[in-house]
């Protein structure tokens, strides 16, 4: 893969890898962890080969919105990582919101919070939103 395929992403479902490899995946993540069961062992769902590999989980919807599940936001490689995928990919997005394991609620980023790498750092350390407020 060429250096310039890295962090792009196409519409439906894909998983990311910290090197910004892009796997897209031809229907949902919990068949594609089925049918790959040596790449982490006993995860039987999206959350547990998150939690497992470290990989994020994206979905592109239509009108750039995407939807990401992350192990961690306090790792530096992954911020870096997420930082890379929505600069990349700032174009075609419009609104992201992020699922961080272990954590009540979610994170959702409007462009001008990933327009700047300050200002998405900021909105990544931001407090999330409560599952009734999303």
């Amino acid at each position: 893969m060429s250096p310039a395929q890295l962090f792009v992403l196409a519409h439906g479902a894909s998983w990311i890898l910290p090197d910004g490899r892009v796997i897209k995946i031809p229907g949902f993540h919990s068949s594609w962890i089925a049918s790959h069961p040596s790449i982490a062992p006993g995860a039987t769902n999206t959350a547990e080969f998150v939690a497992k590999t470290g990989w994020i989980s994206a979905v592109l919807h239509e009108a750039g919105y995407l939807e990401l599940i992350v192990r961690s936001r306090e790792d530096e490689r992954l911020k870096n990582c997420l930082w890379s995928l929505l600069s990349t990919n700032l174009s075609i997005l419009q609104k992201v919101v992020i699922l961080v394991l272990g954590t009540s609620g979610c994170l959702v980023m409007e462009k001008e919070s990933f327009s700047s790498k300050e200002a998405f750092l900021e909105a990544l350390a931001s407090a999330p939103l409560e599952p009734d407020k999303a």
